[in-house]
Parts: structure tokens; sequence; C-alpha cells
């Protein structure tokens, strides 16, 4: 029988806001990226720098999604994906500061090795209490990918 030790409900990811100034200074720079492509006749130059810049005002206009995690007697419900604890090599919670409050796990994945979840920072003990008995923590290093996620807010 299972049961859920915590629940909690999380953004899927950090909101992106760029002041009006940075705006203007992206908007510039990616009409002028374009403009050079076509200007040397490169059309998939173009339409790449299209494609970024349509992503990038989607991002920033887009609301992220409240995500409901729970932490259960067999194993992590993040969203809609359920990670059972034999399936999770380690964990590390962040406490630093450009990380704070995050769970890293680090689980059986081909494309997708660790799986970050934000988490209430008044439940940080309890959360590393009731994974120590299921899972190992391991220090988790971010990686460039990790730094650029936060960086861009995605």
């Amino acid at each position: 029988m299972e049961t859920t030790i915590l629940a909690w409900e999380a953004p899927q990811h950090e909101p992106f806001e760029l002041g009006p100034r940075s705006r203007l200074i992206g908007t510039l720079i990616l009409v002028a990226i374009i403009g050079y492509a076509l200007i040397t006749n490169s059309p998939l130059m173009a339409i790449t720098f299209i494609l970024i810049g349509v992503v990038l005002f989607l991002l920033q206009s887009h609301e992220p999604e409240t995500v409901r995690h729970a932490l259960t007697s067999h194993g992590i419900y993040i969203g809609r994906n359920f990670y059972r604890y034999d399936n999770i090599h380690s964990f590390h919670l962040y406490d630093e500061e450009l990380y704070e409050d995050i769970l890293s796990l680090h689980v059986n994945g081909a494309l997708l090795s660790h799986v970050h979840v934000t988490i209430p920072g008044d439940e940080f003990v309890l959360i590393r209490q009731t994974l120590r008995k299921y899972v190992p923590e391991e220090p988790h290093e971010p990686s460039i990918v990790d730094t650029l996620e936060k960086f861009l807010h995605i």
C-alpha cells in the first residue's frame, strides 16, 4: 500500500522576465542576425533565428504551470512522472545560493540522467530524512546544462 509522505506544488520552471531595455537590445540583435543571414543569402540561418525569436517570445510571455509533486513510500511523483526508489541511484539537496531549494535525482535514463525539482524550503529536513531511508545521498555537481537552465529560466 503506497502512502503519501509529503506533497507540494511548484512552478514548472522559474518565470522568465525581461525588462524593456533588455527586450529592445535582444530584438535589435536578433533583427541584425536575421538581416545578416538574408544579406549573405543564408535562408536556413534566417529561419533558425526567426524561430529562436518566436520561442523566446513565447517563453517570456508564458506563465509557468504549477506542477504537483509527491514523496511516497514507493517513489517520487514529479508532475505526471513517477520514479521508483529502485530506479534512483542517488539524490542531492542543493542549498547553495544559485540552486537553493532544489532536489536533484540521479535516475536511470538514457537521455535525462538528472531530474531537478523545486522543493518547499521548510520541508528540507523531512525530505532529506525520508529519501535517506530509500536512496543514498551523494553530491551532484551542477553541470553546464544546469547552469544554463538556471540562467535561461527553463
